[in-house]
C-alpha cells in the first residue's frame, strides 16, 4: 500500500481518536452515564414511598410519574408543590405581565449547566400551554383506594422543538385542601430520536422557584423531603409554595368597599349604594374635602419637580430666585388652602385631611429625590407643619360660626410663622 495512503489513514485516525477525547473532556461529569429515565423508558421504582403534599388534606401523593398506571413504570420525579388549585397556578405563571426574568443572575452558577439559562439568553419567562407525552401519578383519596390521574394541564417555557422548561401539573385533595403536584424538567427535542430528552431536573425546579419568589400573591415558599430524589440531579427535596387566601389578596379594595358600603344595611341593592355614592360625591363639603387633600398633597410635589425643571432648562435663572418663589409658594399655598377650602363645622374631618393630604406629599417629595433617612429635628419640625395646617384647616370650618378670624385661625397662623422662623435662626 502506498505510503501516502498510510499517512492520510493515521491522520484521519488521529483526528478521530482527538475528538472522542475531546468530547470526554468537554462534557460534565454523569453526561455519559446519567441515570436520568429516558421520558419514554421506563425505570423500576425501588419502592412506593406515599407522601402528603398538604398537611392539611388527607389526600396523598406518590412523588413520582409513570408511563403507565403501574409503579414499575416510574419516569421523573415531582419535584414542586402548590398548595392550591392548578387553574389559579397556571393563571399566575401565564399572567406575569410585570415578571421579566432575566438569565444574568450568578445564583445559576453550577446549578444547571448546560441545561440552565445563559447570560446571552435575555428572553421574557413566557408560560404556554404545550403538549407531551401522558403521564400519570397515583393520588391517595380519603377513604379508598386511591387512583391514578393524568395532568390536569402540561406548560412549557422555550419552544417544543428547541429546549424549554416542561411542567406536568397534576391536582389532589378538595376544597380549601387542594394541592397541585408539579413534576418540573429542562429538555430539548433530539432529531435523531425524534423525542425529548431530559437534561436536568434541577435546573427546572430553581427555575420555577424564582416565578414565585417576591410575589404578591405568594405567602411562603420552603423545601421538604418526599425522599424520592437519586434520578439524575435530584435530591429528594421538593419545593413547597403557599398562595395566599384569595381573600387576603385584595385588602385595600375590601377597606375601600367596607368604607363606602359600611352605611348601608345588609338588603340594599348595588343600585341604591350607587346613588348614595353619587350624592356623596355631588355635596359641595365632600368635594371641598377631595380639593384639599389633593392640593396638600401636589404642592410639595408641584414645587419640587418645577424648580428641578427651571434649574435644569433655565441656567441663566438664579438659584436663588428659584428657590425664593417656591418657598413663598410653600409657605403661602399651605396655610391658605387650609384656611379657605374647609367648611361645615367637621373639626376632625379636616383636621385627618390635612395631616394625612400634607403627610402624604411630604413623603413622597422625600421619594422622589430618594431621600430615605432624616435627622430627629427634621421629623419634629415637619410633624409641627403637620399639626398646625390642621388646626388652620379646623379654624376654616368653623369660619362661618365663629367669624373669618376667629381664634384658630390667629393661633395657626402665628405658629405657622414660628415654626417657619424656627430651621431660619435656629440648626436643624
Amino acid at each position: 500500500m502506498p505510503e501516502s495512503r498510510i499517512g492520510i489513514r493515521r491522520y484521519i485516525a488521529l483526528i478521530f481518536v482527538f475528538l472522542v477525547l475531546a468530547s470526554l473532556f468537554v462534557a460534565q461529569p454523569g453526561v455519559l452515564t446519567s441515570n436520568v429515565p429516558d421520558d419514554g423508558e421506563p425505570s423500576r421504582a425501588k419502592d412506593v414511598r406515599i407522601v402528603s403534599p398538604n398537611p392539611d388534606s388527607e389526600a396523598k401523593l406518590w412523588p413520582f410519574t409513570s408511563r403507565g398506571k403501574s409503579f414499575d413504570s416510574l419516569t421523573l420525579p415531582i419535584n414542586v408543590v402548590v398548595r392550591d388549585h392548578s387553574s389559579r397556578v397556571v393563571s399566575h405563571l401565564r399572567n406575569r405581565r410585570d415578571a421579566e426574568w432575566r438569565n444574568d443572575s450568578q445564583e445559576w452558577q453550577g446549578l444547571g449547566g448546560e441545561d440552565g439559562p445563559t447570560d446571552a439568553d435575555e428572553e421574557t419567562v413566557q408560560w404556554d400551554n404545550t403538549t407531551g407525552a401522558v403521564r400519570y401519578t397515583y393520588v391517595q383519596a380519603p377513604d379508598s383506594r386511591g387512583g391514578w390521574v393524568t395532568e390536569s394541564s402540561q406548560l412549557h417555557d422555550g419552544t417544543y422543538f428547541g429546549s424549554r422548561y416542561h411542567l406536568r401539573l397534576y391536582e389532589g385533595g378538595k376544597g380549601n385542601e387542594t394541592w397541585t403536584a408539579i413534576q418540573a424538567h429542562h429538555e430539548h427535542w433530539d432529531w435523531f430520536r425524534l423525542r425529548h430528552s431530559v437534561g436536568s431536573l434541577a435546573s427546572a425546579q430553581y427555575y420555577l422557584d424564582s416565578q414565585f419568589y417576591g410575589k404578591w400573591y405568594v405567602d411562603e415558599i420552603s423545601r421538604k423531603r418526599f425522599a424520592n430524589g437519586g434520578i439524575s440531579d435530584t435530591d429528594g427535596w421538593v419545593s413547597v409554595v403557599d398562595l395566599r387566601p384569595t381573600s387576603d389578596l385584595y385588602p385595600v379594595t375590601l377597606l375601600w368597599a367596607a368604607l363606602l358600603l359600611g352605611s348601608v344595611g345588609v338588603g340594599e341593592s348595588i343600585q341604591s349604594s350607587v346613588r348614595d355614592l353619587v350624592s356623596w360625591l355631588s355635596s359641595e363639603t365632600t368635594q371641598r374635602g377631595i380639593l384639599l387633600g389633593v392640593f396638600l398633597l401636589s404642592l410639595p410635589l408641584v414645587v419640587r419637580r418645577a424648580s428641578i425643571v427651571v434649574e435644569t432648562t433655565a441656567p441663566t435663572v438664579p438659584v436663588k430666585a428659584i428657590a425664593g418663589v417656591g418657598y413663598l409658594v410653600l409657605v403661602i399655598g399651605l396655610p391658605l388652602a387650609a384656611v379657605v377650602l374647609p367648611e361645615g363645622d367637621q373639626s376632625l374631618d379636616w383636621f385627618g385631611i390635612a395631616l394625612l393630604g400634607l403627610g402624604l406629599g411630604f413623603l413622597l417629595d422625600y421619594r422622589s429625590i430618594g431621600v430615605t433617612v432624616l435627622p430627629i429635628m427634621v421629623v419634629l419640625h415637619r410633624l409641627t407643619l403637620l399639626g398646625i395646617v390642621g388646626l388652620l384647616a379646623v379654624g376654616g370650618a368653623r369660619q362661618e360660626t365663629d367669624g373669618r378670624w376667629n381664634l384658630l385661625v390667629k393661633t395657626g397662623l402665628v405658629l405657622w410663622v414660628s415654626v417657619l422662623v424656627w430651621p431660619l435662626f435656629f440648626s436643624l
